[in-house]
């Protein structure tokens, strides 16, 4: 049997071009799986070891020890009694291997034998093939639409089939059988279902390997993506930059008469591309990316990671776009909420918040609405601004001199602290909740007792952008503090 053995593997390897040890694999894995038939009414766990020299096999079969009170599969375990009673010593996790007799194997057997042998050399194959597909590509995979299973396109590539998955397709693309498709391949997170690859005509790496294919600029390095947001056949914001001073990287991207970024739009269905300049300025990036919107005024929060933008009654439109698309990507590409009002909106809302800080500074620091106005007018927002700013800041407000400074100072502090004394309980047993997850500073921890969050299960109800109205944070920092606290909490348990 032993040179029977070797001759098949060294005749299998040749004929199908493959690694003598993908052969002696399929092998052991037909033997093994022969074996365990062999046993009715019984699965054992079985291995075949091959000799590659002398093409001997020896068969093992498998049992793992677990305690007494565990034991309860008598085809795979062993209890630890009965392991120490046969072999002497043993414990709790350990492997114990019997060398069993290679059995003889009849026609069923064989014939499994034979079958597992042909799979496992179809699948060694597969990957063989897959593998030098794989070096060749650049990411970007050309092929023609074969069928369609339940909603899924399949793409004949050659050698090699491609499988794009419904969410990855572009919506209200039509395709028909024979049609060539493109589709981006991501050779680091490569996912293979049922021996075909998968590919996306809507992920972002898509776009950004047709503008590599179509633009020069953008191959060479000369001219870099930044970044992209896009919502798949509908509209792509892409911003570009270039360290080149000779060169126009938006107008590179665009070409004559448009017909470099037509090209990428033709390749998509027909999406709409903009292409804009980056700006390491965030107002200009923002500005920037809301084109063909007007801006006014723009106001940012890069602590929040938020931008307020203030455009003409009549340009409202323009600026958020159809069912907001226009500033929903610009927001995605610049990684900031963007928040677009018209000039009487904002007016109104300015109108009523300058009203509310007011009425705030006229209760906490006993002062008339003039006092009040002219914090707000100076910038003041709240108690903690005036009570710990520098003094000097107080002073050089024109209607203010020393004295009232330093009272109206001295009036926050002692209302900052009144509050913290108010709130300390609640205080405490938040941080000692959130302890885990993060330390909050006393200041944000009154924030937070102020907005009625005194417990951890509090925080975890809150939504990212909650949290950021209460405490400055940015999106992204507030959406994990409140993840980790629903997970800390048993929140995804209920």
């Amino acid at each position: 049997m032993s040179k029977e053995v070797l001759l098949l593997v060294d005749v299998l390897a040749k004929e199908k071009n493959l690694d003598k040890e993908v052969v002696f694999e399929s092998l052991e894995k037909a033997l093994a799986i022969a074996t365990k038939k062999s046993y009715e009414g019984e699965f054992p766990e079985i291995d075949v070891l091959i000799d590659r020299n002398t093409g001997k096999y020896k068969t093992i079969r498998k049992w793992n020890v677990v305690s007494d009170v565990d034991f309860y599969d008598d085809d795979k375990e062993l209890s630890l009694s009965d392991a120490i009673e046969k072999y002497g010593e043993a414990e709790i996790g350990d492997s114990i291997e019997d060398e069993i007799a290679n059995i003889d194997l009849g026609r069923v057997s064989a014939q499994t034998a034979r079958n597992i042998i042909a799979q496992g050399i179809k699948d060694a194959e597969r990957e063989q093939v897959l593998n030098e597909y794989l070096s060749r590509n650049r990411g970007v995979v050309i092929g023609k639409v074969r069928k369609f299973e339940r909603g899924n396109v399949i793409v004949d590539c050659g050698r090699v089939e491609a499988i794009i998955m419904k969410n990855d397709l572009i919506p209200r693309e039509v395709l028909q059988p024979g049609d060539q498709v493109k589709g981006y391949l991501d050779k680091n997170d490569l996912v293979v279902k049922n021996g075909r690859i998968s590919i996306s005509r809507a992920s972002s790496e898509f776009l950004a390997k047709l503008l590599e294919n179509n633009i020069p600029e953008v191959a060479s390095g000369r001219v870099e993506v930044k970044a992209i947001a896009r919502e798949p056949g509908i509209r792509a914001k892409v911003s570009v930059t270039t360290t080149d001073s000779r060169i126009d990287a938006k107008g590179a991207c665009i070409g004559f008469r448009n017909q470099r970024v037509d090209s990428v739009s033709a390749e998509l269905a027909g999406e709409n591309i903009d292409i804009i300049d980056y700006d390491a300025d965030l107002a200009q990036y923002a500005i920037n990316a809301l084109a063909p919107a007007e801006i006014e005024s723009i106001v940012v929060d890069e602590e929040k990671r938020v931008i307020e933008v203030i455009v003409d009654d009549e340009k409202l439109g323009a600026a958020i776009g159809p069912d907001g698309v226009n500033v929903r990507l610009a927001g995605r590409l610049v990684g900031c909420i963007i928040n677009v009002f018209g000039k009487s909106e904002a007016d109104t809302i300015h109108s009523g918040e300058r009203v509310d800080l007011i009425k705030m500074f006229n209760l906490a620091l006993d002062v008339d609405d003039e006092i009040s106005e002219i914090l707000v007018d100076n910038g003041f927002s709240t108690l903690d601004e005036v009570a710990y700013v520098d003094i000097n800041d107080l002073t050089s407000i024109e209607e203010f001199d020393e004295d009232i400074a330093s009272q109206l100072q001295e009036r926050a502090k002692n209302k900052v602290l009144s509050k913290t004394i108010l709130h300390k309980d609640a205080m405490d047993k938040l941080a000692l909740e959130l302890n885990s997850i993060v330390k909050f500073s006393r200041d944000v921890l009154l924030k937070l007792a102020e907005a009625n969050i005194k417990s951890i299960m509090d925080f975890a109800d809150l939504s990212g952008d909650e949290l950021m109205e209460i405490i400055s944070i940015d999106l992204d920092t507030a959406n994990k503090l409140v993840l980790k606290a629903r997970e800390a909490s048993g929140y995804f348990n209920e």
